[in-house]
Parts: C-alpha cells; structure tokens; sequence
C-alpha cells in the first residue's frame, strides 16, 4: 500500500473514533443552535488534535526506516 493509502485509512480510522467517543445526545438536548454549534466545534477540535497527533506519528514513522 502506497503512504497516501496508509494516511487515507489512518484519517479515516482517527475520524470515526472521533464520532464514536461523543456522547449520544437526545433531540431535547440539542434543540438550540448555540448547543450544536458547540457540538461542533468540540468536535472539529478533537479530530484536528487526533490529526495533528497521527501526522507526528506517522513523520517519525518515516524518519525510522
């Protein structure tokens, strides 16, 4: 598998972890836009800090071989 592949799947893996670990939120909690775009926002955060955390792993990666 190519590195693109790798990273593609890496991404892709680090993602849906991202989505599993938020909590189930019921209609009645997210009825106003304020809470949802918090929401949001925690989750864009996490992901981009998994990310950035994936892409230092995968450069020393790189470095060893």
């Amino acid at each position: 598998m190519s590195a693109q592949k790798l990273l593609f799947i890496a991404l892709l893996f680090v993602m849906m972890a991202a989505a599993w670990s938020l909590p189930s939120q019921s209609p009645n909690v997210t009825n106003t836009s304020s809470e949802r775009r918090r929401l949001i926002k925690d989750f864009v955060a996490k992901v981009h800090e998994l990310i950035s955390i994936l892409m230092k792993q995968l450069q020393q990666l790189a470095v060893t071989k």
